[in-house]
């Protein structure tokens, strides 16, 4: 799926109902709510390898989380197959912003981060999620 920062990713924008973005994927989804908190369960399209939740008190889609066998791709490089060293490149040329912790990386100017848990012994290794926000989300 492409991104479109700031918009959403592939057919889905944020902002859309729940009812919107299960008919524009069309796959199986599996809803639940990671936390006994959460005011509105998640949809885990497993055969697409996405995870969408919505949020405030109109339950509108919000973040697009990706995951292998996704392909969610920025300007046609698919982040899930690049080494994390050259993906945060990538990320520097449109964010020199770009927040890097030892997981991963979060840029607020694009909407998208990046979880890699094997960042400390493997500096190279890919990404395993993707994660594609709403502005203001990290307010």
């Amino acid at each position: 799926m492409d991104i479109h920062s700031h918009e959403g990713a592939g057919p889905i924008r944020f902002g859309m109902a729940r009812e919107e973005v299960l008919h524009l994927l069309a796959a199986e989804a599996d809803s639940f709510k990671r936390n006994p908190t959460d005011v509105h369960p998640c949809d885990h399209f497993i055969s697409l390898g996405c995870f969408v939740y919505y949020a405030d008190r109109n339950g509108l889609f919000e973040v697009i989380e990706f995951s292998a066998p996704a392909k969610p791709t920025l300007n046609g490089v698919d982040l899930l197959n690049v080494g994390f060293i050259d993906l945060l490149d990538i990320i520097r040329d449109a964010d020199p912003q770009v927040s890097i912790d030892t997981e991963g990386f979060t840029s607020v100017r694009l909407g998208i981060g990046g979880w890699a848990p094997f960042l400390k012994s493997a500096p190279n290794s890919s990404v395993e999620t993707i994660i594609v926000f709403a502005p203001g989300y990290y307010d």
